[in-house]
């Protein structure tokens, strides 16, 4: 026995529009892209941009930092410079001042260790 079920009383399916999906769409990319950049920026201090530039391990005892900072011409910042062991265990730290009335320095530390470092930079830049 058949039954055939004529086009008007088969059940409707949902439709989609397609406008739905666009608008979906564009808010999870924006979400995404602010978090994106939220978390690129996560733990920096806005318009302070710390760099190493390079370190030499020279002995035992001794290791050399070059660093550069950028800032806004009229702040003063504080930066720490530190050198650390294989495990990233500070050995040394020491803060450095990058005074107001430049918008940039480039500087050298020499920094003496306990022990043997295997690296340093430079890092937590505040306005004073």
């Amino acid at each position: 026995m058949t039954i055939s079920v004529s086009g008007a009383e088969a059940p409707a399916e949902p439709k989609r529009g397609r406008l739905g999906l666009v608008v979906i769409g564009i808010v999870t990319a924006v979400a995404a892209g602010g978090f994106g950049i939220l978390a690129g920026h996560a733990g920096q201090t806005p318009g302070i941009v710390p760099q190493t530039i390079t370190y030499d391990v020279r002995s035992d005892s001794t290791v050399e930092i070059n660093y550069s900072v950028a800032k806004s011409k009229g702040d003063e910042v504080r930066c720490k410079v530190d050198a650390y062991d294989e495990n990233f265990a500070v050995l040394v730290e020491k803060e450095v001042v990058v005074p107001s009335g430049t918008s940039s320095v480039t500087r050298a530390e020499t920094l003496q260790t306990p022990r043997r470092a295997t690296g340093a930079r430079v890092k937590d830049c505040r306005k004073v």
